[in-house]
């Protein structure tokens, strides 16, 4: 082929116009996935797209002439990843005359980085379906007036319906408690959200990725999650650890309410109520154990951080009329005082038992030398009245 531009005329040139036949015949080629009109005008020519920080990427364009067929044709376009709609306010960037369209449904996908270099706008499309793995279908359209179309949607709906996971999970712990549903769903709404920003900027991510939704029914006491397998399992996964945390601490606080709801028991000791002195000294024990244990109760609390953790003590009435102590209070504390008590009135016991045996061992005593002395004076009288009758 001939041709009087004399930038062809130089062995340089001739290579130059070897590269753009060849590249004029790849397009021509190669299997176009969009119909164009040939009837039509093509549409005016499109600058190259900006590659980096604000400088142009290398084109063949550039070595040719301002009227040939493909500087209509080529472009070039770099994607940073993210969800479609930044890839639409890239396409919108970089072709500031076309029109892109994007359905409500691919709001939320997203696709990895890529960029392309001197190519068709029908190959654009093409990488982007690629890139979405099926999920997505990409039309341009090049004969709709001055400006290009992108319509950019799902592909094969039911398909991707058939990968959508939904799960029901039980919560009644939490329905059980305002303040922790709404704060559960906050978590789950923050983690969700994180997964989704950080599966889309992965470099290595490809494809599209859909979100999931924890619906909670209250009625029912059931969160209804639906979305991708990955977020379904996320979500039912905190959802379970946030009940299961619920459920133990409910657990902890009955039996604390059932081991510390107050009982009542009775003592018996009739050898402490037997001295006004032993009365006091079990009282004032009573007072000091008291105040022990609830010390250690305080420092126990400080040690665990569960300070604020109420604990119950013993309230102890005697009742000298009957020698018997009323205990009211917790089971541990009762059974603490009852102890005490039991204690006191054994020693007591002992102390009088001791005294008995004294007083029994005296009593023995002086009757003995009585009966000693009546025995003497028997004994005296006897040779009195034999002393007389001899007389």
């Amino acid at each position: 082929m001939k041709t009087s531009n004399p930038s062809f005329t130089s062995t340089h040139a001739l290579a130059r116009r070897a590269t753009i036949f060849a590249t004029a015949a790849a397009l021509l080629l190669a299997p176009c996935l969009y119909a164009q009109s040939a009837a039509t005008p093509a549409p005016a020519a499109q600058p190259a797209a900006e590659s980096g920080a604000g400088q142009k990427s290398p084109s063949l364009l550039d070595d040719l002439p301002p009227n040939h067929p493909l500087r209509e044709k080529l472009h070039s376009f770099k994607y940073e990843g993210g969800r479609v709609s930044k890839l639409g306010d890239a396409l919108r960037a970089v072709f500031p005359a076309d029109n892109v369209v994007l359905s409500g449904t691919v709001d939320r996908l997203a696709l990895p980085a890529f960029e392309l270099r001197n190519v068709s706008l029908a190959e654009i499309g093409r990488t982007i379906e690629f890139l979405g793995e099926g999920q997505m279908e990409v039309e341009v359209t090049t004969d709709a007036g001055t400006g290009n179309i992108w319509r950019i949607g799902r592909r094969n709906i039911a398909e991707n319906a058939a990968t959508v996971k939904m799960r029901s999970v039980a919560a009644p712990n939490l329905f059980g408690d305002e303040k922790a549903l709404i704060a559960i769903q906050a978590a789950a709404e923050d983690m969700e959200m994180k997964r989704l920003n950080v599966t889309s900027i992965m470099s290595g991510a490809r494809g599209v990725f859909r979100g999931a939704t924890a619906t909670p029914l209250k009625d029912q006491n059931l969160f209804v999650i639906i979305g991708d397998e990955e977020g379904v399992a996320g979500l039912e996964n905190l959802i379970i650890a946030a009940e299961q945390q619920l459920a133990q601490a409910a657990a902890a606080r009955d039996a604390s309410l059932a081991a510390n709801t107050p009982k009542t028991r009775t003592v018996l000791a009739p050898h402490v109520f037997s001295q006004e002195d032993r009365l006091k000294k079990l009282m004032a024990n009573a007072d000091l154990m008291e105040m022990l244990w609830k010390e250690l109760n305080m420092e126990l609390s400080r040690a665990t951080g569960s300070q604020g953790r109420r604990f119950f003590l013993a309230r102890i009435e005697p009742r000298n009329d009957q020698k018997i102590f009323v205990l009211l209070g917790s089971e541990d504390a009762i059974a603490g005082m009852e102890s005490l008590i039991q204690a006191a009135e054994k020693l007591a016991m002992e102390e009088d038992e001791k005294i008995s045996a004294e007083m029994q061992a005296e009593r023995a005593k002086q009757m003995a030398e009585r009966a000693k002395e009546e025995e003497a004076l028997k004994a005296a009288d006897e040779r009195a009245r034999k002393d007389k009758g001899e007389q």
